[in-house]
């Protein structure tokens, strides 16, 4: 067994071999220009950075949608053209989802992992750059095309057969499937490239590559079923290969792939919480092992839980009956689990330093919890779910677990880890916690304004309803209006952080990543991991030497020292991190002051 100076050595000396790529990265990176670094970045905070501005722009998109909707809902109950007309009304409903989860969601999810992974395994390195690149301009043009569809996309995006949506539709969706697949490659190859045999990645890594693994294998269905409906009748282009999708065989294909992507962004978010609450808790996750476990967990129940909207269906028994609820109910108790592991850590609250990404983070795992136990007595349940499911109280459910869970939780760890990715200080924290409360507040007041009127009978779907109702969707308007000033508020801060936000001090590495993974190898040690096998330790100063050839190191500025013993020892922070209150975690930098 090699001795923990012998695995500190080889370390190091991993991470100067990194290092000298990412030198070179940076090289070929500056003799681009910034028109061109639009189109293709190979440096893993720029290529970060462009998927969140592609999400910021599909959020204001998808929030303009949605805010016709609810200004019609919520001005009229007759269905009477107030703001949009009925057929346009359903075209911005479908827009809407569609560009919420596949603009604004999957962008933020992609950043997040370009960013986190390079940073954690302490690589600084994107495999396939070009793929990761060209992936996300063709998903992004497929979402546009998708828009394209004009008035035949008031069908909805779950394609209800035979009805048939434009060829543009058909033909965006394929493309941004494929754009997807390409970044997720990119996304497992730098995974891969960070990795060093034998010994395990960071947990949050762990998530995020088994989040990717899921999504790709989800998409091939629906892939399948866009080519399937584009080369028959309702396809629009003339092309007729195949009959008429089977109704019935589309809805289970499409909803293999639709059901595992809300948990997309729960996945990856996963991840970045893990890696996070430590730095607010200052002591490791509470169970790193229990942690790593959920991760095939989580996944097999991801992809199966879909069946529950073939519960009606005329699917073999054994899925329609039993196993849909068997999976819905059982993905309860490994995110009852996490949350566990979340407030454990944490501790007394009255004891944490808070800001607005801790909020944002906080209040989406009470979020989480808030929508779990409004899903879990009706969804698994054959005898309900046809009751409940197609009243508001659904929008209610999604709305919950995708706008104040997953978009809350991403928007905390951009709160978090977003003045080292752009290199300032968020430029006012006042307007940070005026987002953070006009979020929750506008999108609690939606989700229960949907709750309590899907509870009456409210139908979902619909452009006319009883009076009764509507001061439901008055409440929804209100509240889909809050939520849009709020992030409007997000947005002129993110605009003035990037233009007049205070620098900050830039060290090689990440100091949040660095104080992450000392903490996560605390607690590994603690639980009896091998020294072997725990990830690469990040230099103390977040600064990496460079390994030369006559043994010397020097660091990224030039400067050489002798290496021996007690510079490896002294560089081996993680065994002497001192969390007593000589050691203080600035959350918003992410740095060990």
């Amino acid at each position: 067994m090699a001795s923990r100076e012998e695995i500190r050595r080889r370390d190091l000396e991993k991470l100067s071999e990194w290092a000298q790529e990412y030198e070179e990265v940076k090289d070929r990176e500056s003799k681009r220009s910034a028109i061109v670094k639009v189109f293709y970045t190979e440096e893993y905070k720029m290529l970060a950075l462009k998927n969140i501005l592609f999400a910021v722009v599909w959020l204001f998109v998808g929030g303009a949608f949605a805010l016709f909707l609810r200004s019609q809902a919520g001005l009229t109950s007759t269905g009477v053209p107030v703001v949009v007309s009925p057929q346009y009304y359903f075209q911005a409903m479908t827009n809407h989802v569609m560009d919420m989860i596949f603009g604004a969601v999957f962008s933020t999810v992609f950043a997040v992992s370009f960013y986190m992974i390079p940073a954690l395994n302490g690589s600084r390195l994107i495999k396939w750059p070009k793929i990761a690149n060209a992936g996300l301009w063709i998903a992004t043009i497929g979402l546009f095309m998708m828009n394209l569809g004009g008035v035949e996309n008031q069908y909805l995006f779950t394609f209800l057969n035979p009805l048939r949506a434009s060829p543009t539709w058909y033909i965006g969706y394929a493309a941004m499937v494929v754009g997807e697949w390409m970044e997720m490659v990119s996304v497992l190859g730098t995974s891969f490239l960070g990795r060093v045999q034998g010994k395990l990645v960071p947990t949050a890594i762990g998530f995020i590559v088994m989040d990717m693994i899921m999504m790709a294998l989800a998409n091939i269905s629906v892939f399948i079923d866009t080519i399937w409906s584009l080369l028959s009748p309702i396809g629009g282009l003339g092309v007729y290969i195949f009959g008429v999708p089977n109704a019935e065989i589309w809805k289970g294909l499409f909803w293999f792939a639709d059901h595992p992507l809300v948990y997309f962004a729960p996945y990856t978010l996963t991840g970045a919480i893990i890696a996070i609450i430590p730095l607010y808790a200052k002591r490791p996750v509470y169970s790193v092992r229990f942690a790593r476990w959920l991760i095939p967990v989580l996944f097999v129940l991801g992809a199966s839980v879909y069946v529950h909207h073939l519960v009606d269906d005329p699917w073999p028994l054994v899925l329609r009956d039993i196993f849909a609820q068997t999976s819905t109910a059982l993905i309860a108790i490994p995110f009852a689990a996490l949350w566990l592991l979340f407030f454990i850590t944490l501790g007394d609250p009255r004891k944490l330093k808070w800001d607005v990404g801790l909020a944002f983070i906080f209040a989406a795992a009470v979020w989480n919890i808030i929508g779990g136990i409004q899903a879990e007595p009706t969804q698994p349940t054959p005898s309900v779910d046809p009751t409940v499911h197609n009243t508001l109280w659904l929008p209610s459910h999604f709305h919950i677990m995708l706008a104040l869970y997953s978009v809350g939780g991403l928007l905390g760890a951009l709160y978090v880890v977003g003045p080292d990715l752009w290199g300032r200080k968020w430029y006012s924290e006042r307007l940070g916690w005026l987002h953070f409360w006009g979020w929750e507040a506008g999108m609690g007041m939606l989700v229960t304004a949907f709750a309590i009127g899907g509870f009456y009978g409210a139908i979902r779907r619909e452009v006319a309803w009883p009076a009764f109702y509507e001061v439901y969707y008055q409440l929804a308007m209100i509240g889909g209006w809050l939520a849009g000033f709020a992030t409007i508020i997000f947005a002129y801060n993110l605009i003035l952080t990037l233009l007049y936000g205070q620098k900050i001090k830039q060290t090689d590495l990440p100091m949040w990543a660095v104080q992450t993974i000392a903490l996560e190898r605390l607690g590994m040690r603690r639980e009896g991991y091998k020294e072997e096998e725990m990830p690469i330790a990040l230099p103390a100063d977040g600064m990496i030497r460079l390994v030369t050839e006559n043994g010397r190191t020097a660091s990224s500025e030039g400067s050489a020292s002798g290496v021996s013993m007690s510079n490896i020892k002294a560089a081996n922070n993680d065994e002497k991190i001192n969390l007593s209150s000589e050691t203080k975690i600035n959350n918003d930098l992410g740095k060990v002051k």
